[in-house]
């Protein structure tokens, strides 16, 4: 007779959804509505930008931290102030009307936030192992599906209603509501801990000095490189050397923060990469399409929203697929080669588009198959990197804990490269053609001419040329930024490309 589990309570399962949902819903939003909140609060791109690596440095610095708290507080306690902290940080940014207060926002949500995947996935180890437990999983993977693809419509919503903080204002009350199946099922200090570790100043410092002076100077050195490099290199340096001294001192003490030692193994090492690079990809990407959908292809907030979140919606349909066929081929392989194919198809399809697109039949295709490299490739990473490591829990709830720090920073550092090489390169395509249109250009000449005599119709022949110049001027920053774009796509593509060869080719996940 086959033993008989008791029935998985639904708070505990709204629970294990209700944290992933919060987290990626809130992350998403901000990303994806980067940047009409720059415009609201004042911000420049280089100013939102280090607002996310702060967010990053104190959300890595927490989620260090989450062993020690949780021994200290017990789950119950550890988990209500998170979401406490991030509804009060989504308050404050609702509330902002600076960077500094958007800041101290940000700030706040990271310490709720910044563990709450972690969290999650701890959670599913609180129902016994067996076919339950996959419950668990899927109930994590669910919040995470749904607050990922329903980002971008809610944050287009707020937008397009001249309303940017309702989206706070809803991860406040979200956060609030996510307290009630807490509060239920959640065991307090009486359930115990996995590890607790000790909190060292030092150590915790120097990886959050450390993580800060590292993406600092990549964040700076587009800026400054030239005038302040020597500056940069040493930030870098003693950045590195910090988190060096940070990892030295877990592998030295009896009882570390995180047990470094035991996460040697290369197929863990080899799924941390892969988890960067898909993380790199979701602040990268969600950074930049909303930007080229309605700057460069004069798509409204709205119709940006939707069309995103049914892209990633497709991603939803293909995990829910997915999710029926690991049970038969677990195999990884072909899922990562499917999952790259999809990103190279996605980056030659966005590489392509051009003013006249269609939404349904070109921008659709192209984001349907970013949203299925996403909920392919992550998945099936999730699946496969911490096999060799669930023989000790501690060793397993520190490599969790590990890989949602690097999250963070992956994240940040995509949010970064993409302003970044955003800026640089619409700046480098906008001197090519305002050379082009010089004065004695006949194509120049003849629209300016063309565009006078249609606004000579409301002006004085004076205002009219003045008003053709600016439309001149404004079709020139579009065209350029758009070029910046397609430049962004072609390198995925070829990112994704290398991609599925090593997915082919590596011994690592078979």
């Amino acid at each position: 007779m086959s033993p008989t589990h008791p029935p998985v309570p639904p708070a505990l399962l709204m629970t294990i959804g209700a944290l992933t949902f919060v987290d990626f819903l809130q992350n998403g939003m901000v990303t994806f509505a980067a940047a009409p909140i720059m415009g609201e609060i004042g911000a420049s791109p280089e100013e939102y930008t280090t607002v996310a690596v702060i967010y990053a440095c104190v959300a890595v610095v927490l989620i260090a931290l989450q062993g020690w708290l949780v021994y200290h507080l017990g789950l119950r306690r550890y988990l209500l102030a998170s979401l406490g902290a991030a509804g009060i940080g989504a308050v404050v940014c609702a509330l902002s009307l600076s960077e500094a207060g958007f800041l101290l926002g940000r700030v706040l949500m990271a310490t709720g936030c910044a563990a709450m995947l972690t969290s999650s996935r701890l959670t599913v180890n609180l129902i016994p192992p067996g076919p339950a437990r996959f419950r668990g999983i899927k109930a994590l993977a669910t919040g995470l599906c749904t607050g990922t693809a329903l980002a971008p419509w809610l944050a287009s919503l707020a937008v397009e209603h001249d309303g940017w903080p309702l989206m706070f204002w809803l991860v406040a009350v979200l956060s609030v509501l996510a307290m009630i199946p807490v509060a239920l099922s959640m065991p307090g200090k009486e359930g115990g801990a996995t590890v607790a570790g000790q909190a060292r100043l030092a150590p915790i410092a120097a990886l959050g000095l450390g993580s800060f002076l590292v993406l600092h100077a990549l964040q700076r050195s587009y800026y400054d490189f030239f005038s302040d490099r020597h500056l940069l290199v040493l930030f870098a340096l003693a950045g590195l050397a910090a988190l060096a001294y940070f990892v030295w001192s877990e592998t030295r003490t009896g009882a570390p923060l995180l047990k470094l030692g035991g996460m040697k193994e290369v197929r863990f090492l080899s799924g941390l990469a892969l988890f960067m690079f898909c993380y790199l990809m979701l602040g990268a990407n969600g950074y930049l399409v909303p930007l080229m959908l309605q700057r460069a292809l004069g798509h409204s907030w709205a119709n940006t929203g939707v069309f995103f979140a049914m892209g990633l919606g497709a991603g939803v349909l293909t995990f829910a697929v997915m999710s029926q066929l690991l049970a038969r081929w677990p195999s990884p392989r072909k899922f990562f080669v499917a999952g790259f194919l999809a990103l190279a198809a996605f980056g030659v399809l966005m590489s392509r588009l051009s003013p006249t697109a269609d939404a349904w039949t070109d921008v659709l295709p192209a984001l349907a198959c970013y949203g299925v490299f996403i909920m392919i490739v992550m998945p099936a990473t999730a699946m496969n990197t911490f096999a060799g490591l669930t023989h000790d829990p501690a060793v397993f709830a520190h490599a969790q804990q590990v890989k949602n720090m690097l999250a963070q920073v992956g994240q940040a550092l995509g949010i970064m490269l993409a302003t970044v090489g955003q800026q640089w390169l619409t700046s480098e395509h906008y001197n090519v053609l305002q050379e082009s249109i010089a004065t004695g250009n006949a194509n120049f000449e003849a629209a300016k001419a063309q565009l006078s005599s249609v606004y000579a119709t409301v002006a004085d022949p004076a205002q009219a040329q003045q008003m053709a110049m600016a439309h001149i001027s404004q079709m020139l920053n579009q065209q350029s930024l758009l070029l910046a774009n397609l430049d962004h796509f072609r390198v995925l593509a070829v990112l994704a490309v290398a991609g599925v060869l090593v997915s082919l080719t590596q011994r690592v996940f078979r």
